[in-house]
Formats: C-alpha cells, sequence, structure tokens
C-alpha cells in the first residue's frame, strides 16, 4: 500500500496533538495543565534543527543549562515542527505569528520585488507588509499587552504595529567595522596626565582610532607594564567617548562607547597583536551600533542593563577560511548574551500578557560552519568536527538564554520555543541572472544593478528565486525564462526541485500576488544567488549552511517545545508550524489570529 504524503501525516499528527484536544495522544503522558496561562513567552532560536536539537538532548553534558530540557521533561515537546515553503527567516516567523501560510500573509522569501517602484527595485520580506491578522493584533483586540523583542513580524504590519513595547533588530551599524593596522608612525610620544594614570615603564606613545564616517574616535596609549630596563609596550590604555578607561593585552576585547543618538551607543573591538616596539598594531574595529527600543523609558532600562547593540558576528573578517574563526564565535556569544540581557529586562516588567523573544546565533553559525559534506570546498574529518562543536555550542548558549528566562517567570507563565527551519549543506551557488543574462532578458545598470528596461528581474535566497516578467516584456518571455533555466545541468546533475508558474503554485501555497510570475525551487545542497559572474552559470557556495527549500526535507524542519499552563504534556515527532499561532492562544485563552485556522487546516506539498 503507498503511504500517504508526508503532509498528510504531519497534519494528522498536528490535528491529534493541538493543545485545544480534550486528551493528548496515546504516545503521551496525559497530565493536563490548568486551562489558561497568566502570560504567555514565545521563543524564537532561528535555525534551530529538530533533528539536531533531538540528538544533543539525547548527550549528557551537551546542553548543560538544562533549559530545553527541562520543557522537555515538563511539557510538549514535538521534534520537529514542519515549516511552510519557502523555509526562510521572514516566511516562516510570519507563520508562527498568523498561523497563515505564505500565499495568506504574503511573505513569500527573503527578497521580493517591490512592485511600487521602478521595475527590478528589491525589497525584504522582513520589510514586507503582512497580509494576515497577527497573535499581537489579536491579543489587542482582545485586551492583552504585548511585548516584542526583535521577533520577525511580531509587532503587527507597519506603519502601525500593535506592540506596547518592545527592541527592533539593528541591521545597520552606524560605522562599519575593519582591522585596523596602525604602523609605527602612527604613535606620538607623550607626557603621561598629571598622577600618572597611564606611566608605565617606557615613554608613553598615543594614538588614535576613528571611526568613519562619523567624528567618534577613540584614544590609545600604549603602555609597557614591565619594569625590565628594555622597551616593551605590552598593553593599551583605551579612551572612549564615554565611560572610564580601560586597560588592554593581545587577545582582549574593549567596548567603545560613544554618545549615542538617542541612547547608549558603541563598537566591541579587539587588540589582536602588538608587537612591543610599536612596528606593528593590529585592532579590530567594530562597527557603532546603537540600541533601537521603544518607548524611551524602556530603551534606558535595555541600555543600563544590557548595554550597547553589539552588532552581528563578523564572517567577512572572520570568517572559516580567516584562520580567526573562533573570533565569530565569541562575536556570536556575545551577541546571544546581549539578546537574552535585553529580553530578561522585558520579561521582568509587569505590564505585559504575550512576550515574544528572538535569538539569531545558531542560525548565523550553521550559514558559516555547516561543514559536514565531502561535497564541500574546504571539507575535512578534523575541520568538520572543529565546526561541528562551535554549531553544538551555539545550540548550549541558546538552552543557557532560555534556562535563564524560565527562572524569571512564575508557575501561571506558559513558555514557548520553537524554530524558523533547520539547515542543510551547501556546495554549488546558481546564478540565474548570468543563466538569463545570457538569454538576453536581463540587463544590468553600470552599478551592477538591475536596468529597470530588463524583461525579467530575478529575487534569490538561498532556495528559491522569484523571477519577475517586466509588464512591457515580449510575448513568450516567461515560456523562454522557464526554458534556459529549466535546461542548467551542473556536473550532469539537474539542480531544480521545482520550477513552477505562480497560477499554478497552490500546492505550494506561493500562489501570492507577491510572488515571481515564475518559482524556482532548489534541491539542497544548490544555492540560488543574486550575484552576476560574467561567463558562469554556477560557482562554489560562499555559504556552507542554507535553507529556504520546499517544505520536503526532515534537516530543514525546526522544533516546538512548550511547558506551563494550558499546555498539554506529551512527545509526538512531528506538529506543522501552522498551528504555533492558535496554541498560544489557546494557553491564553484567546482567540487565535483570523487565518489561524485556515492555516492549521492547510499543509503545502
Amino acid at each position: 500500500m503507498k503511504p500517504p504524503p508526508r503532509f498528510l501525516l504531519a497534519l494528522g499528527l498536528a490535528l491529534a496533538t493541538s493543545s485545544c484536544a480534550t486528551r493528548p495522544p496515546a504516545s503521551a503522558a496525559a497530565a493536563a495543565a490548568p486551562a489558561h496561562a497568566r502570560r504567555a513567552v514565545l521563543i524564537s532560536i532561528d535555525g534551530m534543527s529538530g533533528l539536531r536539537l533531538e540528538g544533543l538532548l539525547a548527550r549528557p553534558g551537551a546542553l548543560p543549562a538544562g533549559g530545553l530540557k527541562d520543557l522537555v521533561d515538563t511539557g510538549f515537546f514535538a521534534v520537529r515542527s514542519v515549516p511552510s515553503t519557502p523555509s526562510l527567516t521572514p516566511a516562516a516567523h510570519a507563520t508562527h505569528v498568523t498561523g497563515a501560510l505564505p500565499r495568506d500573509t504574503g511573505i513569500v522569501g527573503n527578497s521580493l520585488m517591490d512592485r511600487s517602484r521602478p521595475f527590478g527595485t528589491k525589497r525584504t520580506g522582513f520589510e514586507t507588509p503582512l497580509r494576515a491578522d497577527t497573535l499581537c493584533e489579536a491579543a489587542h483586540r482582545q485586551g492583552r499587552r504585548v511585548g516584542v523583542m526583535a521577533y520577525p513580524h511580531a509587532a503587527g504590519t507597519p506603519p502601525s504595529g500593535c506592540a506596547d513595547f518592545g527592541m527592533n533588530w539593528v541591521s545597520d551599524p552606524i560605522s562599519r567595522a575593519r582591522i585596523a593596522k596602525l604602523p609605527a608612525t602612527a604613535w606620538t610620544a607623550s607626557l603621561p596626565p598629571p598622577g600618572g594614570g597611564e606611566a608605565g615603564f617606557s615613554p608613553v606613545q598615543r594614538a588614535v582610532i576613528i571611526f568613519p564616517p562619523t567624528a567618534h574616535r577613540v584614544l590609545l596609549a600604549a603602555v609597557d607594564s614591565t619594569n625590565d630596563g628594555a622597551v616593551n609596550y605590552d598593553r593599551l590604555r583605551v579612551e572612549a567617548e564615554v565611560g572610564p578607561p580601560a586597560s588592554v593585552a593581545p587577545g582582549e576585547w574593549f567596548a567603545a562607547e560613544v554618545s549615542g543618538r538617542q541612547g547608549r551607543a558603541g563598537a566591541w573591538c579587539k587588540l589582536l597583536s602588538l608587537a612591543p616596539d610599536l612596528s606593528s598594531v593590529e585592532i579590530y574595529v567594530g562597527g557603532i551600533s546603537e540600541t533601537d527600543a521603544y518607548p524611551a523609558p524602556f530603551r534606558r532600562d535595555v541600555d543600563a542593563r544590557a548595554g550597547f547593540w553589539p552588532g552581528r558576528a563578523d564572517y567577512t573578517i572572520f570568517g572559516p577560511d580567516s584562520g580567526r574563526a573562533e573570533i565569530y564565535q565569541e562575536q556570536s556569544r556575545r551577541l546571544t548574551d546581549f539578546l537574552a540581557a535585553a529580553a530578561l529586562v522585558a520579561e521582568e516588567r509587569t505590564d505585559w500578557d504575550l512576550l515574544f523573544l528572538y535569538f539569531s546565533e545558531v542560525d548565523a553559525i550553521e550559514h558559516h560552519f555547516l561543514l559536514v559534506d565531502p561535497r564541500q570546498v574546504g571539507f575535512s574529518e578534523q575541520r568538520a568536527a572543529l565546526f561541528g562543536r562551535w554549531i553544538d555550542q551555539s545550540y548550549a548558549e541558546a538552552d543557557a538564554a532560555i534556562a535563564r528566562l524560565k527562572r524569571a517567570l512564575t508557575p501561571r507563565d506558559a513558555v514557548f520555543v520553537t524554530a524558523d527551519h533547520g539547515m542543510t549543506p551547501l556546495w554549488t551557488e546558481i546564478y540565474p541572472d548570468e543563466i538569463l543574462r545570457e538569454a538576453g532578458l536581463v540587463t544590468r545598470a553600470a552599478d551592477g544593478s538591475i536596468d529597470p528596461s530588463s524583461s525579467v528581474a530575478v529575487m534569490a535566497t538561498s532556495g528559491i528565486a522569484h523571477v519577475y516578467v517586466h509588464p512591457a516584456a515580449p510575448a513568450g518571455t516567461l515560456d523562454e525564462a522557464a526554458r534556459r533555466l529549466s535546461e542548467l545541468r551542473i556536473r550532469g546533475e539537474d539542480p531544480w526541485d521545482r520550477i513552477v508558474r505562480r497560477e499554478h503554485a497552490g500546492a505550494l501555497a506561493l500562489d501570492a500576488p507577491e510572488s515571481g510570475d515564475l518559482i524556482l525551487l532548489a534541491r539542497p545542497g544548490y544555492h540560488l544567488s543574486m550575484k552576476m559572474v560574467p561567463g558562469q552559470t554556477s560557482g562554489v557556495s560562499e555559504e556552507y549552511g542554507g535553507h529556504g527549500y520546499r517544505a520536503a526535507y526532515p534537516e530543514l524542519d525546526a522544533t516546538f517545545l512548550a511547558a506551563g499552563p494550558g499546555v498539554a504534556r506529551g512527545r509526538v515527532p512531528q506538529i506543522l508550524s501552522t498551528t504555533i499561532a492558535a496554541r498560544i492562544a489557546a494557553a491564553l485563552g484567546i482567540e487565535p489570529p483570523r487565518q489561524a485556522q485556515r492555516g492549521q487546516a492547510a499543509k503545502a506539498e
């Protein structure tokens, strides 16, 4: 007998294990919790794979803080939460907070075309307004207060939104990070200040670090702290615009805090090397960022207790092939710690009923360090093992953050933890733009952007790309684009999972007006890029890990855990991500978002 499709199995399990059910499934412990929670927290760990998490939970000591294991032991655990197609961050989070599929949310990718602007203008899925009702909006209609800490789409549809307080994700620093290399000529001799605050055993030498394009700067003084009769500088005294001076040795970080526009701002910098004679000093100068929290009193609380926004880990300088990849891990850990500290500030408020929290770094680490397949360039067993330990550590850091946040809650509060997608290894990039340029369908402007006169425009992210046809393009343009793309072979292999027109994409729940006229879905291992490399239709993937593919691959599934009042205990293999919004609403005793019921009853193939 032919087994039922995967999505029907998932649907049956999801409906059978809904927290609204009168009893848990036969495989679960039938220990019903109180009817409703006083408050509910939804925590998203971007990129947390259900399959990898299951393995870590089974390995003693892998997740020492015990935050996730406690949820497994006391609540409900679905090893896998099946995302919608595409398995991308904005699309999946939109489904989390609406219970609706991409055809109803309008979030069908990371990169979409802005049809209100000249042809080929890109906008992101994070900034695209939702067309579906959200948990935040549903809660507000029912008199509940909501906080949103960087959770994509949870604050409701801009520009009004509906969050009562929160923190926005900071994408762009005020100044860009770089490596500053200071030669001997950058230093000038100087007398120590009155009182000898930085005096060492050699004449003090001074230099300045600047943060273009701003006027912010940091003063440095080289100090010889060894009384050995030789001139050998071994430390720097750092004087930032804000805060007390710091003394750092090679290998140590320092915070260069500056006066922000609205609150605390600054850059995290690291003294990488310091020649004793100052012939060469190398400093990683981080980008200046400022926390974007609201309203103003809440921003001041976050500033005081969590510090300034530390910025993303810098893969352009400390990526896997940099020779200093361990610094990427240090930066990633700092961001996780900051997000946890800021979340704790939000959690300890008394004026919320529903709180959304977001953690990014499992996803970031996996994108750059998921080296598990011999087809990936640079693969070796030793390197793969090292990178694997770093990924596992990112899970442990997220687990520690959850344990910390759970301690601030009460037994009357419900906790939900999920993710948007898992991750699959990548080895090849595909350049659809170049394929279509060679076909005469795409023209690039001098600055590299898509010329508005092009017949088609491609918006690609990882496993999915949308191809938009210009309204004035000649008849047959879509047919020609589909033909040229479908003919692509890489080392004799067909890289495509699906090539489908928007009007035929109903089974994928991508038949939305925001979708391209043609939708490309690659097979795992192949990454769709917006780069245009003349004469090349494919190349080596710049990232080791990716997602955004059709929701048919178990390694791309996320996970789901919940505990507290309103949550039935048990363990199941998987649920649908479209059920998350309704589960949280049921725990709070409120009506779910308007499209959530439809999301529960449908699943893309």
